[in-house]
């Protein structure tokens, strides 16, 4: 009878520890798309000129996907809209500056140094970048 028991117990430790790790994986694989959702929405807050609807979008996925593979694109989105569309340079500033210290081999490193740079020359992104010849 004892052995039945722990069998049984045993038994049901397995499929609660299958059922964990398969509600786990549900559970990011739903963040994972949650986050996309994240991403899409602010995009089509930009497009409608939402501007503020799209960075509070952007502080949202910062907030609620601290560890997503995808948090500097966040920061730079975040800090180009407050730059260039909602004129919150210090914000802005911020928000480069995070994703330089945080991620400094990122694709966007390059792109949140131009845009530090030209915060703090006080011309617009597209009067830098045509300055610069390119």
């Amino acid at each position: 009878m004892k052995a039945n028991c722990l069998r049984l117990s045993i038994f049901l430790v397995f499929i609660i520890s299958i059922w964990g790790c398969s509600a786990q994986e549900s559970a990011e694989k739903k963040n994972i798309e949650d986050e996309n959702t994240m991403f899409e929405n602010a995009a089509k807050a930009e497009i409608a000129n939402r501007f503020e609807k799209a960075a509070d979008i952007y502080k949202s996925i910062l907030v609620n996907y601290p560890q997503s593979k995808n948090e500097d694109k966040a920061l730079f989105m975040l800090g180009f809209l407050q730059s260039e569309n909602l004129n919150q340079k210090d914000e802005a500033l911020t928000y480069f500056n995070r994703l330089l210290d945080k991620y400094p081999d990122s694709d966007l490193a390059d792109d949140a140094g131009f845009m530090i740079e030209s915060i703090k020359s006080g011309k617009d992104a597209l009067s830098k970048f045509e300055e610069k010849g390119l």
